[in-house]
């Protein structure tokens, strides 16, 4: 029995004439050479290609700079604000811990306030001699004993102290 399927697999080597299984690949080269050149430049051009488009799909694809207008006549412009405090120099003879008083809230304005994923709301102010971006319920204004008190959508309420301020949206 072990005869019969050497036997067998001799006979299918010697029909098959090996030439599909063995060398098929070879053999190819070998009738047309200059495959050997044309092939690797052709996955060369495209991968070239693909890159290209790539590129210029993404290119394409840039955020603009500038903000864009929603065509709503009502809604409100937004301003957007570095992530500290700005200080304008005409601060004569206001000390830091004073940086929030009447005196620099002769003309506060509330210019955002924004309800954000996390549930609740926070807010930037502007004054006449700095701005305060990101001020959030609990959190004391910078260099100064103010406390945020409260922010609702259309008001910001501070407190020092006994004193209560009220700035609108």
């Amino acid at each position: 029995m072990n005869m019969d399927i050497k036997d067998l697999i001799a006979k299918l080597k010697s029909k098959s004439g090996g030439s599909r299984t063995s060398g098929g690949v070879a053999s190819f080269f070998q009738k047309n050479p200059k495959m050997k050149i044309i092939i690797p430049a052709v996955f060369i051009v495209i991968s070239i290609l693909v890159s290209v488009v790539i590129v210029a799909k993404t290119g394409k694809a840039k955020v603009p700079d500038i903000p864009v207008n929603s065509g709503d006549e009502n809604a409100k412009e937004v301003e957007v604000l570095p992530e500290d405090i700005r200080e304008s120099e005409n601060l004569e003879g206001i000390t830091d811990t004073e940086m929030f008083n009447e005196a620099v809230l002769a003309h506060p304005k509330v210019t955002a306030i924004i309800y954000n994923s996390e549930g609740y709301y926070t807010a930037t102010v502007v004054t006449d001699n700095a701005h305060y971006p990101n001020l959030s319920v609990g959190q004391y204004v910078a260099g100064s004993d103010w406390l945020v008190e409260s922010i609702t959508e259309d008001q910001v309420v501070f407190s020092c102290n006994d004193q209560k301020i009220t700035v609108k949206y």
